[in-house]
């Protein structure tokens, strides 16, 4: 039954128009229309959400060149050629490390503060070290030792592993 929104007399479910006012009912087309509309809605957010948290899981959370080490892999470019691209950005970031660890070493703090050098030091052989790491797990993937989930995965554990340095 529709109940008139004008007397609100209950009418038959086909009726177009009230049979005690005579105006027009509501149309019901519209609103299975409207439901329709909304369940679609709700089924496109629903995806959006699930395709997020695939790309959250999958391969998010690596750097740039990580990613495009993974392309290279897909794209089966030769292990020779990955590991040399891989040694060169190692090289860059061991570079930055020494610049950075110079820099505070050789600043006005440091000039008489044996125990600072030292703590310097120290962070700057844990970032050598982590550097490595992630070089190691680079090279192994381009030979092909690891599948591309194991290197996301153990890549992921590597970055939470980042040392926390002091300069």
């Amino acid at each position: 039954m529709v109940k008139c929104k004008h007397c609100t007399s209950e009418n038959e479910d086909n009726a177009t128009h009230c049979q005690n006012c005579g105006k027009k009912l509501p149309n019901k087309t519209k609103k299975g229309i409207n439901k329709i509309v909304l369940v679609g809605v709700g089924i496109l957010i629903l995806m959006g959400v699930v395709m997020a948290m695939l790309m959250f899981t999958g391969t998010s959370g690596v750097s740039e060149f990580d990613q495009e080490l993974i392309n290279s892999v897909r794209n089966d470019e030769s292990s020779e050629s990955l590991i040399v691209e891989i040694k060169e950005y190692s090289e860059l970031n061991q570079q930055g490390s020494k610049e950075a660890y110079e820099h505070i070493v050789s600043g006005n703090q440091s000039h008489d503060n044996s125990a600072f050098k030292e703590e310097a030091k120290v962070n700057y052989e844990k970032e050598l070290a982590y550097i490595q790491k992630i070089e190691d797990l680079q090279i192994r993937f381009a030979k092909r030792e690891i599948n591309e989930e194991t290197f996301i995965t153990e890549l992921k554990k590597l970055y939470q592993q980042q040392p926390e340095l002091d300069y």
